[in-house]
């Protein structure tokens, strides 16, 4: 349309002056349209070129956003140490055990086993086996390897339980998933390996889990409202009773023959968990353990066909110290 209104101008210019003065008026036009055609295209191109610096730095943004997630992501540091050092000394009050920590360098004597640096590292005179398979594991300050399993954190009551109860975990990632691991092994196996297995115990494996994942803030919740019984909580709490000098039971059982891995699991549910023990000879045992508030209530049945129809004892238990503090003779009723 400019155009247009500007050719119509130079046709009445023609008319009405001279050629010369019609010549310079036509070039002064063009070339004030020149100019202007010249702004626009400047403007489109300042416009496109900071269009294009905005796309570069929203994607140098998202860039270092992206870097940063990257660095936040930490499986491990120090912080999450300390939480799971809070939170073994209070699992372990309430278990009636002491536990204390244990790094590369700093070690727990376990049965003639120097733990960590026995089995992690380039000291290690063992490997260690999950489920009976060995695997490759390596001690990590932040989680990351590329070992099977990555250790960050080792706690053991080896230096205040008895002979034959003492715990060794292993805490630390497995495909970057947290695990618990935790061995009682007191002699040579076949393979010369250090046996794990994953723990049972709930409120062990939640604590570490919430920790681990950054939700420690649960951790307490779910200590306070979790009553369920897990197998290796039941056999810890059975060991606790019968090691404690003050209870008469402590006298009924022979360490020396006793083989933590002659436990299987009958029944659990809830707040209630059945226990057999297989003697090694032959015969056995069960033990029903039930959580009554601050106590537990332990009920004997003494051989294999006892179980559920004729129990022998019934010991109500304190929690915090593993006290028994009432025996109930049942065999008679």
């Amino acid at each position: 349309m400019k155009k247009v209104i500007v050719g119509f101008s130079i046709g009445l210019c023609l008319l009405g002056l001279a050629g010369c003065s019609s010549e310079k008026e036509a070039s002064e036009t063009k070339s004030k349209d020149t100019i202007k055609v010249s702004e626009t295209y400047s403007t489109t191109e300042k416009s496109e070129r900071k269009s294009s610096s905005l796309s570069e730095k929203t994607v140098e943004s998202s860039a270092e956003k992206s870097k940063s997630s990257a660095k936040e992501a930490v499986l491990w540091d120090s912080q999450k140490a300390s939480a799971l050092q809070s939170f073994m000394n209070d699992w372990g009050s309430t278990m009636g055990q002491t536990y204390k920590e244990y790094q590369p360098k700093q070690n727990v004597d376990f049965y003639g086993l120097d733990l960590p640096d026995g089995v992690l590292g380039d000291t290690k005179i063992q490997p260690i086996a999950v489920n009976d398979q060995i695997v490759s594991a390596e001690w990590s300050e932040n989680g990351k390897s590329t070992a099977e399993y990555m250790i960050v954190s080792v706690y053991s009551d080896a230096e205040t339980a008895a002979y034959a109860g003492k715990h060794v975990y292993f805490l630390g990632f497995n495909n970057n998933q947290p695990i618990v691991l935790v061995s009682m092994q007191n002699q040579g196996m076949p393979d010369g390996a250090l046996h794990f297995s994953a723990t049972e115990n709930q409120e062990l494996n939640a604590g570490f889990q919430n920790i681990a994942t950054g939700t420690a803030s649960q951790t307490t919740q779910a200590t306070q409202t979790s009553n369920a019984w897990s197998m290796d909580e039941a056999i810890q709490f059975y060991e606790e009773t019968y090691k404690n000098p003050a209870n008469a039971i402590s006298k009924d059982l022979n360490w020396e023959n006793y083989d933590r891995s002659c436990w299987s699991l009958t029944e659990q549910s809830g707040d209630r968990i059945v226990l057999h023990w297989t003697n090694l000879g032959a015969g056995g045992s069960y033990d029903e353990f039930t959580k009554v508030g601050d106590t537990t209530e332990l009920i004997v049945y003494g051989g294999n066909a006892s179980y559920p129809n004729d129990p022998s004892t019934k010991y109500t238990i304190r929690n915090s110290d593993h006290v028994v503090i009432k025996t109930e003779e049942l065999s008679d009723e």
